[in-house]
């Protein structure tokens, strides 16, 4: 076989892989045969065709979403993160209920849409469980919408949670891959984690599963952990990419693909659902290409001056204010990107809450 004869084989294996993707009729193959562009010419029609998809099912702009990291403290050791319990070199706080309720208006006063309620397993909530609803439902009272994401919590505190005004459960997996799982995760079984965002679910949350990149995967365990994502009842995923830091085991590993390729292939196969571009990796340079791709939503906006840290990158671009929401409406803007509304996401969130009970019944 001659070398253009080799090039028209491999152009046409892409096309039928994007044919049976955009038809919901992919296999792992196909979705393997995207994540990998052979040359920028593919590229730019998987991303265009992402782009395309976000227009239709989402044709009024992006959400944004403000993260607050409300403690540093975890009883886990997992190996890919910063706050893991043995790590001496990360910082450990804990903010009250009032400093949280500050920080959640001064959010919703500079434009975003979802406040994000994230933290470690911190034993101090999970044994006293009632004094995480007591936030949650402090927060409700500010009439936005509320993610949560404590770790791991039992089928009872998901119901709690829900009950206090919890709208969103965020369970990332990581990967799919149980070999890979039990590497980064250890002393926490695969399917505990598994079953809590099916729990959420049933007890009328809505959920979001997410995946990690650069932390030794190949290109099948990828588009397996993408395959097994479209599959389950979130309503929204996400990809996030490993960032090495003082204390974490896991050395930095090349990923065999684009951060911003495995974002496209995840709205090509989820095309309803909301998928993030975070600022957690490299400030607004690092949304630049995800959002190209087809995401909808700008995650981990940070306050310079409340005090919070980020996860991926636990400093980058919050003391200068880059991750602040006044300064992404202002790139979003300048870069022709619509904002979209609180009201729209409560819509969404009221639809996929009816569509979830209807499938339960």
């Amino acid at each position: 076989m001659t070398s253009s004869e080799l090039k028209t084989q491999t152009t046409e294996n892409f096309e039928t892989a994007l044919t049976n993707t955009l038809n919901n009729e992919y296999t792992v193959e196909d979705l393997m045969r995207l994540l990998k562009p052979q040359d920028k010419k593919e590229e730019k029609k998987l991303y265009r065709e992402a782009r395309k998809l976000r227009q239709k099912n989402f044709p009024n702009g992006i959400y944004l979403y403000g993260f607050v990291y409300f403690s540093t403290n975890c009883r886990n050791n997992c190996r890919f993160c910063y706050y893991r319990k043995n790590n001496k070199h990360s910082e450990r706080y804990r903010k009250t209920k009032k400093e949280i309720t500050k920080i959640s208006k001064k959010f919703i006063e500079e434009g975003v849409h979802l406040l994000d309620l994230t933290s470690g397993e911190d034993p101090y909530y999970h044994n006293e469980f009632n004094r995480f609803t007591d936030i949650i439902n402090e927060i409700k009272k500010l009439n936005t919408p509320t993610m949560i994401s404590p770790g791991v919590l039992t089928p009872k505190q998901i119901k709690k949670a829900r009950e206090a005004g919890a709208d969103w459960y965020a369970l990332y997996q990581e990967t799919h891959s149980k070999e890979l799982y039990q590497k980064l995760r250890p002393n926490q079984p695969y399917k505990q984690r598994y079953n809590a965002r099916k729990n959420a679910q049933k007890h009328g949350l809505l959920t979001e599963d997410g995946m990690l990149l650069g932390i030794g995967e190949n290109l099948k365990n990828i588009a397996k952990t993408i395959k097994e994502m479209s599959k389950q009842q979130t309503s929204q995923v996400r990809c996030m990419k490993y960032v090495k830091q003082k204390g974490i085991p896991i050395p930095p590993q090349k990923p065999p693909t684009k951060y911003s390729t495995v974002t496209a292939v995840l709205r090509l196969t989820n095309p309803n659902k909301l998928i993030p571009a975070s600022l957690d990796i490299n400030g607004l340079k690092g949304i630049q290409k995800p959002l190209k791709a087809g995401a909808n939503v700008v995650t981990s906006l940070v306050i310079s001056d409340s005090g919070l840290k980020g996860v991926a990158q636990h400093e980058y671009g919050i003391n200068t204010g880059e991750r602040s929401p006044k300064n992404v409406i202002k790139y979003l803007k300048q870069n022709n990107y619509k904002i979209n509304t609180k009201n729209n996401l409560k819509k969404y969130i009221k639809q996929n809450k009816n569509r979830n009970r209807n499938k339960e019944r």
